[in-house]
């Protein structure tokens, strides 16, 4: 992919973090601590490392589920990997929101 079409992806996704609410305190996603890091490949996929604000809450994995079904309908994205950080049974989190 080209160097132009991976800012275009990358453009789109700051966007939406920037637009996407907390469900707990209605801030944007972005003015929280939630995103550890963000990464876009070459091939268009977007990995992102995420703490939850909230470990036991059953919304906010509602909630990042449909933040990652959101970025796979991003224009040029081929495939979205959220891992989760920071909480207790991290992996259990990461491994339910990237069924594939």
């Amino acid at each position: 992919m080209k160097p132009k079409k991976i800012m275009a992806i990358k453009r789109r996704l700051t966007r939406l973090i920037a637009a996407w609410k907390d469900p707990h305190t209605e801030q944007n996603l972005s003015e929280t601590n939630q995103i550890q890091g963000l990464e876009v490949t070459e091939n268009g996929g977007v990995n992102i490392a995420v703490t939850p604000e909230r470990p036991h809450c059953p919304c906010c994995l509602f909630d990042l589920r449909d933040l990652r079904q959101k970025i796979g309908k991003i224009k040029g994205v081929t495939s979205v990997e959220l891992v989760v950080t920071g909480v207790p049974a991290a992996e259990r989190w990461t491994r339910v929101l990237n069924p594939e």
